[in-house]
């Protein structure tokens, strides 16, 4: 085994990464393991501890915290023999739900001691990388929104007040989207464009995502009244959204160009990052990952 390198972000989970990965490395330093660590300071430090780690020639990197952590370190990882482990302490945790990493401090070390390595795929958007689900309208209206309440709530209550201010401001998109030589329009609310299927800690907005098949899927959501919307959010919950084929359009492909006459601000992995125009392209098998020995 590898020596594992974890970088940790101690804020994330309003301070439960910090407190459970303590625990962790309990147990790893019970069965003699060793292993060295950093605490990220600021945005983007995991990516440059992560890159600091690799050309030190360290194999196994390990992002312990919420969406936003795994994608700053996978962004270094992604390309590399490196192989990405996660400990997903953070509040969403969204990419876990589809990859299968331990959610448990006991499962969680026993990953890092018997884990097994996969290919999995990630994506890009203008050479930004992701590896979850990046998206564009309303999604991100309700991060920006979200980030106000998070200074005085903890949980998922800051989302809850998010997704509610984001309603009453709702807005249409009119967007141009080009994929294997066809181009659209459409006027739209929300797109998420999927290599994992998750979003917001726990909504399933692209539910026919697969981490593992090379493709990306793309779910939007046409322009729509305020209360059909509403009455469509709780079907995200368990991905049932895409049943209403009339309002809710899924696209698979490999490649995906998205513009707008007004720049549209978008999410990679839950953080608000760029502007369209955007080139969305799928990276098969581009992740190396430690999953559970037991791993599907």
């Amino acid at each position: 085994m590898d020596k594992p390198y974890f970088i940790v972000n101690p804020v994330s989970g309003s301070g439960l990464a910090a407190q459970k990965f303590k625990e962790v490395s309990k147990l790893l330093e019970a069965k003699g393991v060793d292993f060295s660590f950093d605490y990220t300071a600021a945005p983007r430090h995991a990516t440059a501890l992560a890159k600091a780690a690799i050309e030190r020639g360290k194999r196994l990197i390990a992002a312990v915290g919420g969406d936003g952590t795994v994608n700053e370190v996978a962004a270094a990882t992604i390309g590399t023999d490196a192989v990405l482990a996660v400990l997903p302490f953070g509040t969403g945790n969204d990419f876990t739900k589809v990859m299968g990493f331990a959610k448990d401090v006991e499962g969680a070390a026993d990953t890092i001691l018997n884990g097994t390595v996969k290919n999995a795929d990630a994506a890009e958007v203008n050479g930004r990388p992701f590896i979850n689900v990046a998206g564009l309208g309303f999604d991100v209206a309700t991060l920006i929104a979200t980030e106000k309440y998070k200074a005085k709530y903890n949980g998922m209550f800051p989302y809850i007040l998010g997704i509610m201010d984001a309603l009453s401001h709702l807005k249409t998109m009119p967007l141009t989207i080009e994929h294997d030589g066809v181009t659209e329009k459409c006027d739209s609310i929300i797109m998420s464009v999927g290599n994992g299927q998750y979003i917001g800690g726990g909504m399933r907005a692209v539910p026919m995502a697969d981490p593992f098949d090379g493709m990306l899927d793309i779910c939007y959501v046409e322009r729509v009244s305020v209360l059909r919307f509403l009455s469509l959010l709780p079907k995200f919950i368990k991905g049932r959204h895409v049943e209403h084929k009339d309002i809710v359009h899924h696209i698979r492909t490999a490649e995906l160009k998205v513009s707008c006459p007004e720049a549209c601000s978008l999410q990679l992995d839950g953080e608000v990052d760029m502007t369209t125009p955007a080139v969305f392209r799928a990276l098969p098998g581009a992740l190396k990952v430690l999953l559970p020995a037991d791993a599907k």
